[in-house]
């Protein structure tokens, strides 16, 4: 992402009061820069960048002592390793003439959200961080189709196929053999047919019913046949 707010912008940001995403702090008040920066990112529309000023007065003005910023960007940036998944921002020195006031630019994530610190998961008996993937799932398992489905990740499942062909015939049918499935998201669903190798579907054409008659989880999954 291409910063592009010059040292004006900057400073005719930081005298707008009515800018619901600049936040203006004294070099001694960086304890919550963690969390507005999570909140900017996952608050203001995408690629919209937002400011946190670091060295000036809830009025505007820069502060009148100076400061060891290269030492302040050093503390900021140990600080927001910790969110996560990780937020993309901007450092730039300002300064009014007299004085100098660290810039801390934050657009709005297109990767939200993000949180102060990582997710964990139990593996055995471990506490592990989650990684990236794992992250994505606990996410999308928030969504009640995704959520169900994972809970039968590694589990045999009854599948019905409702085909539509390209002459407008509608086709309904069992699967000979039965899948597990390996694999789920927001996006997919990837099943394997015991000898054979795995495929995946679309989650927008699989729905959820149960198959009361094998005691498990039935997919009816549509097929388009151009």
């Amino acid at each position: 992402m291409t910063f592009q707010m010059s040292d004006a912008d900057l400073i005719a940001r930081l005298r707008n009061y009515e800018d619901q995403f600049v936040e203006r702090k004294t070099v001694g008040d960086l304890k919550d820069c963690l969390k507005t920066v999570v909140a900017l990112a996952n608050s203001a529309p995408i690629g919209m960048q937002c400011v946190i000023y670091v060295g000036v007065k809830d009025d505007g003005q820069f502060e009148n002592r100076q400061y060891d910023f290269d030492s302040v960007q050093k503390t900021l940036n140990r600080m927001l390793q910790n969110i996560y998944p990780r937020a993309a921002y901007f450092l730039k020195l300002i300064t009014d003439g007299n004085s100098t006031a660290l810039a801390v630019v934050v657009p709005g994530s297109e990767h939200r959200p993000h949180f102060s610190g990582p997710s964990f998961i139990r593996v055995g008996s471990e506490t592990l961080e989650a990684s990236q993937a794992q992250f994505d799932i606990l996410i999308a398992m928030r969504g009640s189709k995704v959520y169900r489905l994972a809970q039968h990740l590694g589990k045999q499942v009854s599948v019905i196929n409702n085909s539509l062909l390209g002459n407008g015939t509608f086709m309904r049918g069992s699967w000979n053999k039965v899948p597990t499935i390996v694999d789920c998201n927001e996006f997919w669903l990837t099943l394997q047919c015991p000898g054979e190798k795995s495929c995946s579907f679309p989650l927008r054409d699989v729905e959820l019913n149960y198959d009361n008659q094998h005691d498990r989880l039935q997919l009816e999954i549509t097929i388009r046949q151009m």
